[in-house]
């Protein structure tokens, strides 16, 4: 029997290399996908009845209730505030069952399925503003766990624009299905102001609604609208437009992990994500 040439031997290594690092990558990619508080839940009654929040007080409400300062803040500043900071920790700290939908052959999302008996999982997100990037990490392609992004557009009547997947273009979605992620993250732009965020909101609109979802979309720099778009490129064009690079890496290419880590970005709320960490 003729033995296999060095050349087809360093084919077999190559692959085989190449089967095990993609094992070991899906493996990480996979590793508790939902984050639960591994600290014990306190009373933070005593913390919000402070006149004047510290940072150690702040960082003690995001571990507890997966709320940032700005919501926290808005939230304080409500009547009843306090009882849904209280809420809201409840819900970090529940476990809540979820099962896996196809959205095309190859990729699927996970989505919560909720107890509508059970109040503490009704506290849902927090006030949203326009401007504000929501992430989950519930979505998977061919067992790569790269999330999904997408800008709030109407905070008021809950509309996001969004590049979903494979075979669509970019459209306006209903905010309320985010709820329905095991994994939330809310980021906001730090201190823009009204004015540049309704320059951001109306440039998506006009440009960035009804392109072809594209995988391997490469970012835009001259056109107002690029080709195609898929769900982290097209935020990154909303605000590299008026000169805020997201992309915490300046790749090639833009993923949701890029963004949610980007210096520019501050937390709003986060659920089944690690306060602690970018993604």
């Amino acid at each position: 029997m003729r033995k296999p040439g060095t050349k087809l031997k360093f084919f077999i290594s190559l692959i085989t290399l190449f089967i095990n690092l993609y094992c070991f990558f899906i493996i990480a990619n996979n590793y508790n996908t939902v984050y639960y508080p591994l600290s014990p839940r306190i009373d933070i009654t005593h913390v919000l009845e402070n006149k004047f929040l510290s940072t150690s007080d702040y960082s003690l409400l995001l571990k507890q209730t997966g709320l940032g300062r700005p919501a926290v803040d808005e939230l304080l500043s409500q009547a009843g505030g306090k009882a849904k900071l209280i809420s809201f920790q409840n819900s970090f700290y529940t476990r809540n069952n979820m099962y896996s939908e196809k959205l095309n052959p190859f990729t699927s999302q996970e989505t919560l399925i909720l107890n509508d008996s059970d109040n503490t999982n009704q506290s849902g997100m927090v006030p949203l503003q326009n401007g504000d990037i929501l992430f989950t990490k519930s979505a998977q392609t061919l067992f790569w766990r790269h999330g999904h992004c997408g800008i709030v557009i109407d905070a008021e009547k809950g509309i996001t624009l969004e590049s979903l997947h494979p075979g669509t273009i970019s459209m306006k979605q209903d905010i309320s299905k985010w709820m329905y992620y095991p994994t939330l993250k809310i980021m906001r732009l730090k201190s823009p102001g009204s004015e540049k965020i309704n320059e951001i909101v109306k440039y998506s609109e006009k440009n960035l609604l009804g392109l072809t979802y594209k995988i391997l979309a490469r970012k835009c720099y001259d056109d107002l609208t690029p080709v195609s778009e898929n769900c982290s490129l097209l935020v990154w064009q909303a605000f590299n437009r008026f000169g805020y690079d997201l992309d915490s890496n300046k790749g090639i290419f833009v993923t949701p992990r890029d963004i949610a880590k980007s210096p520019l970005l501050e937390t709003v709320q986060v659920k089944g994500f690690d306060p602690d960490k970018g993604w």
